[in-house]
């Protein structure tokens, strides 16, 4: 059984083979605007869980297209948040994997690795 999540390092991985990748922030817009998780070779787009469940849709139009036929990585601070907005989009048919220990696991490896 997956349960659904990748590792930093398997999103690093992804993000050096060029996978298309959509990194969709599901914080608040406050916390997005603080500092988000960029990279050169992934689109990012902030759309808060919160949100996400109140629409009959998860995404806008334009967020929907860039979702089509790419992975999904949903990031949070922690993973917990991320891990219930990836399942959310797993019903309504994407491919989503939560990023494991969010964004504080992402910029502790990013520490590590300079």
């Amino acid at each position: 059984m997956q349960n659904h999540t990748l590792t930093t390092i398997q999103l690093s991985e992804l993000l050096q083979k060029k996978v298309p990748v959509l990194l969709l922030d599901v914080r608040d817009a406050e916390k997005f605007i603080s500092g988000s998780l960029v990279h050169e070779n992934a689109s990012t787009r902030n759309v808060p869980y919160l949100l996400m469940k109140e629409q009959a849709k998860p995404f806008d139009e334009e967020t929907e297209k860039l979702a089509q036929n790419v992975q999904i990585v949903t990031v949070c601070t922690t993973g917990n948040k991320a891990q219930k907005a990836a399942a959310l989009l797993r019903e309504h048919g994407f491919q989503a994997n939560a990023l494991e220990g969010g964004l504080t696991a992402w910029k502790e490896q990013s520490n590590e690795a300079k």
